[in-house]
């Protein structure tokens, strides 16, 4: 290669789903490169789309950004906003959104994250979760009290302990991984990682001719699965290019 290559997005795919058991999907994607993001709404069925919209409209309006630090400022903004909207309309009372958010730029992948949806890192044969769950069987597995082969069957597997919208203050992760060529990022929501096993995801991310054959997969395995929840996944592949082509993409 003559010029000299840099890193960049070459493949995005989104799927969104239902699921077998909820009448309405509250799940909220963003695919707008070099951001995408994945936001999962609780609280009734108006709450939980009305927070997760909300979150993902202020991601959105940071445009095409390079610096993190947007994306931690979006996540507060949209904090704020849930609350004031809860407040302001008694029928949106309780409602609250998870929040997961990549940047892809430059080689390096920085995250934003506020709840139980999920990043992962697929790279060399491997699955990576590189977040980790705000949740309460989550906390009980860090600490210990609790085997991680239980944590799928635990009564409170979906008990989350950080979520957008339910308190003034919400402290945010902010992370930052070196990508390599190859690398697949992959955000979910809990209706794909709960049902589905890390292994099994794996095999379908790598199992697909693309990414959008494989978001597909994902959906369905999550379905096969008894689709308990609703199912969002976003997938971006790296690879190297040359500056130019990075620069024009």
């Amino acid at each position: 290669m003559s010029a000299r290559a840099d890193l960049a997005v070459i493949e995005l795919a989104s799927a969104s789903d239902v699921g077998r058991a909820r009448s309405d999907n509250q799940d909220r994607d963003l695919v707008a490169p070099p951001l995408i993001a994945v936001a999962d709404g609780m609280g009734g069925h108006q709450g939980g789309g009305t927070a997760a919209g909300i979150a993902v409209d202020a991601l959105r309006e940071v445009g095409a950004t390079t610096n993190p630090t947007d994306l931690l400022n979006a996540l507060k903004e949209a904090n704020r906003a849930i609350g004031r909207a809860a407040f302001d309309e008694p029928g949106l009372a309780g409602m609250g959104t998870t929040a997961t958010a990549a940047l892809l730029e430059g080689g390096i992948l920085y995250l934003v994250h506020v709840g139980d949806s999920r990043a992962y890192l697929i790279r060399d044969g491997r699955i990576i979760q590189v977040t980790e769950d705000h949740s309460v069987v989550a906390e009980m597995v860090r600490r210990g009290t609790l085997a991680p082969d239980a944590a799928g069957s635990h009564p409170a597997r979906h008990v989350i302990t950080r979520a957008l919208g339910v308190d003034a203050d919400v402290a945010i992760d902010a992370l930052r991984v070196d990508l390599e060529p190859g690398d697949v990022v992959l955000l979910c929501t809990d209706g794909l990682s709960g049902p589905v096993p890390d292994a099994d995801i794996l095999d379908a991310v790598e199992g697909a001719a693309t990414l959008e054959a494989a978001a597909d997969a994902l959906v369905h395995r999550a379905n096969a699965a008894g689709g308990p929840d609703n199912i969002t996944v976003v997938l971006a592949r790296v690879d190297a290019v040359t500056r130019e082509a990075a620069a024009a993409a």
